[in-house]
């Protein structure tokens, strides 16, 4: 009887999971101005969750809202390019402002993104 599991096969196998391992999502963070309540929140997430480069892995569907702290947190996928201008321009169709883009370092660290 042939073995199946020989050196060649589990190489085989490791090979093949490294390149399907999942890419972890860049996050970035967005003060907005006026975000007060759930259906605030609701309304902003449903329009930023519609962006191609959202990973909706992450968060909740890539897009996580704090009330609290009037922040926007999204995940964007590992091989796309966040788009600044179409991310504001979707949170200002809610009717909101945004004001700051934040871009997390792997250390927690908030970078300013220009």
């Amino acid at each position: 009887m042939k073995r199946l599991i020989s050196l060649p096969n589990i190489l085989l196998l490791l090979g093949s999971l490294a390149l399907a391992a999942p890419t972890f999502a860049q996050q970035y963070v967005v003060d907005v101005h006026g975000i007060v309540c759930e259906f605030c929140s609701y309304g902003v997430a449903k329009k930023v969750r519609k962006l191609d480069f959202i990973d909706p892995s992450q968060f909740d569907k890539g897009v996580k809202v704090d009330i609290e702290k009037q922040m926007v947190y999204i995940a964007v996928s590992d091989n796309a390019a966040l788009d600044k201008s179409a991310l504001f321009k979707a949170i200002e169709s809610g009717g909101y402002k945004p004001v700051t883009l934040w871009r997390i370092a792997e250390s927690g660290e908030k970078v300013e993104v220009q």
